[in-house]
């Protein structure tokens, strides 16, 4: 069987190391696809500056499904990085052990191959095999002549998408797109060049850190909408879950003709909280418009917010079957409801990031600013417009940090990738972002070749089916799935070829 494997970042590393532990990985051959500077890192994941850390602890970190310290062990036996016992790691030192597990499986096994290339397009091959799969044509660029290989397996890992861009400023000059690498974010600005900071996501965090340290024009402007950062993370708390799981789920859909009506989920999630013993209202409802009155909150409370997250990111292990067992009306209400409440207790930032943001807000070198309507360039300077207020603000310098774009219809003729798999009909858009997808299997639901068990996506691109997929150890929990899969495929070719040749 041969495989492709189109990015190799966290789950395209997290794939491969997955098929790799199988004692059937020889009886295939995988061909691994990335730019050069992405192989084995990706993006969030680059070398870039070492102030930039992971949001979560480092002994929580791992592609090791069985080992959640794999990550921490790993630094700890490296001689290359040395950040003592810090809780929170930078982010690059996590793309090293990344590298480094993708180094050892090269060295390890001959069938593997890496094509360090940007895949250009894809095609299905009509005829279907003996299986009825279809054959997937993977084509990229090298020294300027397109190149074409069939497989009979393909992952799509290629992470998140681009940056979103919501007031039009693309290609515009002075407007950074994307704040990685930020070591490159403020190669062009002048000592005396004033900056705005679209977004106040863990992004926008890790901007605020890199220019405070760089740039000498204070205060920095950040402003989103809401302009509301996210939580502190709290004190982890071991959460085993007793009404919201797979059972409930199936008992709902048995009562109410296949669905999980909105208001009975409801009602789990509150018999669940008073199980846990989480206050649900004073949890949800704890902020102000104030950041600095509800970090300092979160850091004062942190076992009990702790409980809370940690309550939060176990039930979003177990959203798969909810979310997919809601009506489309439902899935609007419950993200209208409860979307940001889950965006911002599940991507908490280190209470060291904190402590930092109520000091530079304090004494005056950031300033948060909310209700941001509108952003232009007019006579050399960007106008920031904001809800209410008639003046705007000028800025020589804006760093777009609002986030990945989530759904098809936000992408530009740019990322033609993604679109030319959409424009042949190879996938299809999903409501609530990303592709349309089967739960659990991953497997590419075509418009027009119906479901294909041999096209996998991991990641992002799974977001309106796997409820907001993200974090590793989700990435994780979906790379042990879709390579069973495969396996249990190769098991089904196996036979299928023994049948046949019995037949003749």
């Amino acid at each position: 069987m041969k495989v492709a494997i189109i990015g190799m970042g966290t789950a395209g590393v997290s794939t491969l190391n997955q098929l790799s532990k199988h004692k059937k990985f020889k009886n295939i051959t995988v061909d691994i696809f990335d730019s050069a500077e992405d192989m084995g890192m990706g993006k969030p994941f680059q070398n870039d500056s070492d102030r930039l850390l992971i949001n979560l602890p480092a002994n929580q970190m791992s592609l090791n499904p069985n080992n959640e310290k794999d990550f921490k062990k790993w630094y700890k036996k490296n001689d290359e990085f040395d950040y003592g016992k810090a809780k929170y790691l930078p982010r690059l030192v996590f793309g090293h052990y990344m590298k480094s597990i993708l180094n050892d499986l090269l060295d390890k096994h001959d069938n593997i191959f890496v094509h360090k290339h940007k895949v250009d397009s894809c095609y299905v091959e009509e005829i279907k095999d003996e299986r009825g799969q279809y054959k997937i044509d993977v084509c990229y660029i090298e020294d300027d002549e397109a190149v074409c290989q069939k497989y009979d397996y393909v992952f799509l890992t290629m992470g998140m998408l681009p940056y979103k861009d919501p007031y039009g400023l693309s290609g515009i000059e002075g407007y950074i797109e994307s704040p990685y690498p930020t070591t490159q974010a403020l190669r062009n600005v002048k000592e005396k060049d004033d900056i705005a900071i679209l977004g106040t996501g863990l992004s926008s965090i890790d901007v605020i850190r890199y220019v405070m340290e760089n740039h000498k024009r204070l205060p920095i402007v950040v402003t989103s909408r809401s302009a509301q950062f996210p939580t502190v993370r709290g004190i982890k708390h071991e959460i085993n879950l007793k009404y919201i799981n797979y059972e409930s789920i199936e008992k709902l859909q048995k009562t109410h003709k296949g669905m999980a009506p909105l208001k009975e989920v409801e009602k789990l999630f509150e018999k669940e909280c008073n199980y846990q013993n989480i206050n649900l209202h004073k949890m949800l409802y704890r902020f102000k418009k104030d950041n600095v009155y509800n970090l300092k909150y979160d850091l004062k409370h942190e076992d009990e917010v702790g409980h809370f997250q940690s309550f939060v990111e176990e039930v979003k292990h177990h959203m798969i079957p909810i979310w997919n067992a809601m009506t489309i009306d439902d899935k609007t209400t419950f993200l209208e409801k409860y979307g940001q409440h889950f965006k911002r207790n599940t991507n908490p930032m280190p209470q060291s990031s904190a402590k930092q943001l109520i000091e530079w807000i304090e004494n005056g070198d950031i300033v948060v600013k909310e209700g941001l309507e509108n952003v232009r360039k007019y006579y050399g300077k960007f106008r920031l417009k904001y809800k209410g207020i008639e003046k705007e603000d000028r800025y020589h310098y804006v760093i777009n940090a609002t986030g990945p774009k989530k759904n098809l219809s936000e992408l530009s003729e740019d990322e033609h990738f993604i679109k030319g798999l959409e424009n042949k009909q190879i996938i299809a858009a999903h409501p609530f972002g990303g592709i349309l997808v089967l739960p659990y299997s991953n497997e590419v639901i075509s418009p027009k070749f119906g479901t294909m068990p041999n096209l996998k996506v991991i990641g992002q691109l799974t977001s309106g089916v796997n409820f907001d997929a993200n974090g590793v150890s989700l990435l994780v929990d979906q790379s042990v799935r879709a390579v069973n899969d495969l396996y249990i495929e190769l098991k089904e070719r196996k036979n299928t070829q023994k049948i046949q040749s019995k037949k003749k």
